[in-house]
């Protein structure tokens, strides 16, 4: 797949960045024009078996090989721990291969760069992407569209903390900012619109808010890739030893044995 995004240009560069933070794996290769080359996967959750093949193919897509890379970028969460840790652990070891500085993109920053345009227009201030963390939990942040100037680009600029929300608390929260503005629109993102659309309806008022569709609804590299652009041009780099998984929480066994409550058996595999 082939895409072209208008970018200014500050060196030759190219970029791989690689998406495993959702159900669908996917690679992409950017220029320092901006032109997007992606592979991405059919099959849920294959992250482990088919990312380097991905990978592969976006390198074919783009004419290049790993050897020409400049950065290699990862969406470092939230979203699935497996498929965060397979794709930091995956850019590291190709950083360190190949002798080539890493990228982290936030996963949430990444989504709200996907519906930027599309969020714009439809007439949203706001994006909001939110992330299903089950049982009423979410990750999500929101961001505000500002068109900048200087580069003639629409940007996402994070107004509300990237963190791990209840949705209630996530609504009530954006709902008092937008209370500051009259008319205001928020673009909501992220399989969390599958999983509580009914208490984003419920909750916020008619006119308010609008879904994405389900093109633009979930994680992919494109929109690592370009953020990743970004964050090379102004320097924004990581060694490999640096790049580290954004989880937002601990792991439910984590957050069990903290509690006490891990079976005896799992905390101490040697006793029976």
């Amino acid at each position: 797949m082939k895409e072209s995004v208008s970018l200014n240009s500050c060196k030759e560069m190219k970029i791989l960045a690689i998406e495993t933070t959702g159900k669908y794996g996917s690679a992409s290769v950017i220029d320092e024009t901006g032109l997007v080359f992606s592979a991405a996967s059919t099959e849920e959750m294959n992250h482990l078996k088919g990312m380097i093949t991905l990978i592969d193919e976006a390198l074919r897509e783009a004419g290049t090989t790993k050897n020409e890379l400049d950065y290699v970028a990862a969406s470092i969460g939230p979203g699935s721990f497996t498929g965060i840790r397979i794709g930091v652990t995956t850019a590291r070891i190709m950083s360190q291969m190949l002798g080539i500085p890493c990228i982290a993109v936030s996963t949430l920053e990444a989504m709200a760069k996907r519906s930027l345009d599309r969020a714009i227009a439809s007439g949203a201030l706001y994006v909001v992407p939110v992330i299903n963390a089950r049982r009423h939990q979410t990750y999500a942040g929101v961001y505000e569209a500002v068109f900048t100037t200087d580069c003639e680009q629409q940007s996402a600029i994070l107004v509300m903390e990237e963190k791990q929300y209840m949705i209630e608390e996530l609504l009530e929260e954006l709902k008092a900012r937008m209370a500051e503005h009259d008319g205001t629109v928020a673009f909501f993102t992220g399989d969390g619109i599958d999983a509580y659309s009914d208490i984003i309806e419920n909750t916020m008022t008619e006119g308010s808010f609008v879904f994405a569709d389900e093109k633009l609804r979930y994680q992919h590299a494109e929109s690592v890739a370009e953020t990743a652009l970004r964050k090379a041009k102004a320097g924004e780099t990581l060694t490999y030893d640096e790049l580290m998984p954004e989880y937002m929480r601990l792991a439910e066994a984590e957050q069990r044995l903290r509690a006490g409550t891990l079976s005896d058996r799992i905390r101490k595999p040697g006793r029976i």
